[in-house]
C-alpha cells in the first residue's frame, strides 16, 4: 500500500474511531426546521410518487407495445424505490448516529 492509501485509511479510520468515541445519546425534536422540512419533503415526494405510479400503471394497463410497457414497469419500480428510501431514511440515520430520537422516529 502506497503512503497516499495509508494514510487515507488512517483518515477513516480515525473518523470512524472519533464518531465512537463521541457518542452521546443524540435527539432531534420534532419541533425543529430540519423535521419540518423532511416531513414537507416526504408528503410532496409521496403524492408526486403515487401520481406517477398512477401514470405508469394507465400506461402499462393500455399500452400494446412491449417497449412502452417495460418503460412503465421500470418507472414504477423507479418510484418503489424512492419511495421506500424516503421513508426509510429517518431509520437510517437514527440507527447509524446511534440517537434515541430522530425528529420522533
Amino acid at each position: 500500500m502506497n503512503r497516499f492509501g495509508l494514510a487515507h485509511a488512517l483518515l477513516v479510520v480515525g473518523l470512524f474511531a472519533g464518531i465512537l468515541l463521541a457518542q452521546a445519546p443524540l435527539q432531534i425534536p420534532q419541533d425543529q426546521p430540519i423535521c419540518r422540512l423532511y416531513g414537507m419533503i416526504q408528503v410532496l415526494g409521496t403524492v408526486a410518487g403515487v401520481i406517477v405510479a398512477a401514470y405508469a400503471g394507465f400506461i402499462l394497463a393500455s399500452s400494446n407495445e412491449i417497449e412502452e410497457r417495460n418503460k412503465a414497469k421500470h418507472l414504477i419500480a423507479g418510484v418503489i424505490t424512492g419511495l421506500i428510501i424516503i421513508w426509510i431514511a429517518p431509520l437510517v440515520v437514527k440507527s447509524l448516529v446511534g440517537a434515541t430520537d430522530v425528529c420522533g422516529w
